[in-house]
């Protein structure tokens, strides 16, 4: 794993990204673990793309700056992303995409699909499409 991580985490500036950056990875999410020492929170942005995330930080205090970028092996939600910092660790946590299998539609009767009432939004084509009236 650490060599993949090794492959996966660049730095721009900083310290060594591999001693500072850990990437964890569940079935259902990844996991990016940065080491920020003498970092507020409020100094810090992270930035989400579907396959790679971006941390980066500047210390007011100590003119020191970070930047790590993470390749991500799977896609993420970008929109469902959760962070935290705690004493100079941040923790950011990317869900994994959700794919949609395979799905079977059946249609009762009425040409409807079942359990499901025609759109709101045009319900007058729905009824053209199942039940077109007389020509």
């Amino acid at each position: 794993m650490r060599a993949e991580l090794g492959r996966l985490v660049g730095s721009g500036f900083g310290r060594g990204a591999l001693n500072d950056v850990d990437l964890e990875q569940s079935d259902t999410a990844f996991t990016v673990t940065a080491r920020l020492p003498g970092v507020a929170p409020e100094e810090v942005a992270i930035d989400v793309d579907v396959r790679e995330v971006v941390v980066r930080a500047r210390s007011a205090r100590e003119t020191r700056a970070f930047e790590y970028r993470v390749a991500l092996p799977a896609d993420v939600d970008p929109d469902r992303v959760d962070a935290t910092m705690d004493h100079g660790l941040l923790t950011v946590t990317l869900p994994r995409v959700v794919r949609a299998g395979r799905r079977t539609i059946t249609l009762g009767a009425s040409g409807a699909l079942q359990g499901r009432p025609p759109s709101p939004d045009d319900p007058d084509a729905a009824r053209e499409m199942h039940s077109p009236g007389p020509s």
